[in-house]
C-alpha cells in the first residue's frame, strides 16, 4: 500500500496543471483589467476635454457676438459650439452678403447677429417644421437681429436626382441667388440615407463663384459618402475636414 506522503505528493504533482491554469487566467485577468481602466481613463479625459473646449467655445461666442441672454440650445439638435464657432469666424471675417442654411436654429441667431455687427448680410434660413421656425423666430425678435434673416417655411417634398427620390426642402419660397455661404445642418439624417446629398445638386446653380458650403456632422458615415460624391460631381471644388466634434466639411469653389 502507498504511504501517506506518496498519496499527498501524487495529489500535489496532479494539481500542478490546475494551479498553473489558475495562475495564467489570473495573470490574464488583471491585465485585461488594467487595460480596461487605461481605455476608461483615457475615455474619461477625452470627454472631459472636450466638453471644455465646447464650453470654452460657448462662452467666446457669447461674449464675442454679446449673446447673454439665454440661447435656443439643444445638445442633440443643436450644432455643437466648435461648429458655431467656425462659422462665425468665417462670417465676421468673409462678411458674406447672402447666407442660406438647411435648417433653423442656434445658426440662424449667430449668423444674424454677424450680419449686424459686420453691417451688412443677410441669412435666409430653409426649415420644414413650423413649430422650429417660430421658435428661432423669437430669439431672433428677443435679439433685435429679425431684420438680418428670414426664415422660410420649407416643408419637405420628393426631390429627384439621377434617378433617385429624396425628402427635401421645396425650394419655391426661396428668392435668393448668388449665395456667398452655405450651412448645411438639415434634414436630419435618419429620415433617409444621405439626407444632406440633394443641398449641393439642387443648390449648385444659385451660389456665388467665392461660396464657402459647410457641412455639419461631416464625421458620420453617411456624410463621408456624400462628401466622396460631391467630389466626383463637382471636380472643381476644394474640400477640408476639420476634426470638429461631430466633423466638419468645408467645400470653396473661388
Amino acid at each position: 500500500m502507498m504511504t501517506l506522503e506518496i498519496l499527498t505528493l501524487i495529489l500535489l504533482v496532479s494539481l500542478i496543471p490546475l494551479l498553473l491554469s489558475l495562475w495564467y487566467r489570473v495573470g490574464h485577468l488583471q491585465q485585461s483589467l488594467g487595460e480596461t481602466r487605461g481605455r476608461l481613463e483615457a475615455l474619461v479625459q477625452g470627454e472631459t476635454r472636450g466638453l471644455f473646449s465646447q464650453l470654452e467655445a460657448d462662452r467666446s461666442l457669447r461674449d464675442r457676438l454679446d449673446l447673454h441672454q439665454g440661447l435656443p440650445y439643444s445638445r442633440n439638435w443643436s450644432a455643437s459650439p466648435d461648429f458655431l464657432k467656425l462659422i462665425v469666424e468665417h462670417c465676421l471675417e468673409a462678411r458674406p452678403a447672402r447666407i442660406l442654411e438647411c435648417s433653423s436654429g442656434l445658426t440662424t441667431l449667430m449668423l444674424a447677429r454677424c450680419c449686424q455687427l459686420n453691417g451688412q448680410g443677410h441669412v435666409y434660413s430653409l426649415e420644414n417644421g413650423a413649430p422650429f421656425a417660430a421658435a428661432t423666430g423669437h430669439h431672433l425678435d428677443r435679439y433685435g437681429v429679425a431684420d438680418r434673416a428670414s426664415l422660410i417655411l420649407a416643408p419637405l417634398e420628393n426631390q429627384r436626382i439621377k434617378e433617385e427620390n429624396y425628402l427635401w426642402y421645396g425650394l419655391n419660397g426661396l428668392p435668393v441667388a448668388d449665395i456667398d455661404m452655405l450651412v448645411i445642418d438639415g434634414p436630419p439624417g435618419f429620415l433617409q440615407r444621405h439626407s444632406r446629398y440633394p443641398a449641393l445638386p439642387l443648390l449648385f446653380g444659385r451660389l456665388s463663384d467665392a461660396c464657402v458650403i459647410f457641412l455639419d456632422d461631416a464625421a458620420r458615415q453617411d456624410e463621408k459618402e456624400i462628401v466622396m460624391r460631391w467630389k466626383q460631381e463637382f471636380p472643381a471644388i476644394r474640400h477640408e475636414f476639420i476634426p470638429t466634434e461631430r466633423g466638419c466639411s468645408v467645400f470653396r469653389l473661388g
